[in-house]
């Protein structure tokens, strides 16, 4: 796999602006993209529409939109910075969702299959708004050049920089767009959310009150030009 310095350099192989009018051609861009065609040749492409979606401030934009859904199957994860053969723990069937008439990357996301009862959806698009709204966070929308870093890259990013290990959620969500924070500068950032991870310990006398539910998320924000994890909370919560 390319290090994370190839991943900042690297030519732009296709432009965000390339409409998708086959499975041949969503299979190439997803696996441009994020690198999964790496881990299997399990892949295979649908198009449809999208009826829902949880993506804050922009999922009234996304419903409606004509896609490609790539899906990549079987794929256990590996990572530049993992310790030398480790083995993830999960066998991981991830969902790439692609605007079929631009070729931008809407959503990457992987779905645990067994039972958790702590295990909770992603808020819907209006809660999480108005949580991030409330942390003076704002999704501005899609950026209009494809990103520098793959996902598997952006994955790497929060292994080693972040918080939380992707090796131990059973889900994972992410998301590439344009993303500011209070009153700083709008940047294109991975959105990188760790969902069913050992509980995080709260502090406090009444610390194992809270929840498990609440404390078994994390999200990663990842600057895509730098490569820097910009921060990391459990917000939005479910």
């Amino acid at each position: 796999m390319p290090d994370s310095n190839t991943e900042l350099t690297k030519e732009k192989i296709m432009s965000t602006n390339n409409p998708l009018s086959n499975g041949v051609e969503a299979i190439k861009q997803a696996s441009h993209l994020t690198e999964l065609d790496q881990l299997t040749k399990k892949i295979t492409a649908q198009k449809l529409t999208i009826n829902i979606d949880h993506t804050p401030f922009l999922w009234k934009q996304f419903i409606g939109k004509l896609c490609w859904k790539v899906d990549f199957d079987d794929v256990s994860l590996r990572l530049k910075s993992s310790v030398a053969d480790f083995r993830d723990p999960y066998l991981r069937k991830f969902s790439v969702v692609l605007d079929a008439s631009t070729g931008q990357l809407l959503s990457v996301v992987t779905l645990y299959e067994g039972k958790d009862p702590n295990l909770r959806p992603q808020p819907s698009g209006v809660a999480a708004e108005e949580q991030l709204r409330g942390q003076e966070e704002i999704y501005h929308g899609l950026p209009m050049e494809e990103p520098r870093l793959t996902f598997l890259a952006a994955l790497d990013v929060v292994l080693s920089k972040g918080i939380g290990s992707p090796f131990l959620a059973k889900e994972i969500y992410a998301n590439y767009v344009i993303h500011s924070r209070s009153d700083g500068p709008q940047r294109a950032v991975w959105i990188i959310t760790l969902n069913g991870l050992p509980p995080i310990p709260v502090d406090g006398p009444y610390g194992d009150t809270v929840p498990v539910w609440q404390r078994n998320h994390i999200r990663n924000v990842i600057d895509d030009k730098t490569g820097v994890n910009l921060f990391a909370n459990n917000s939005p919560q479910p």
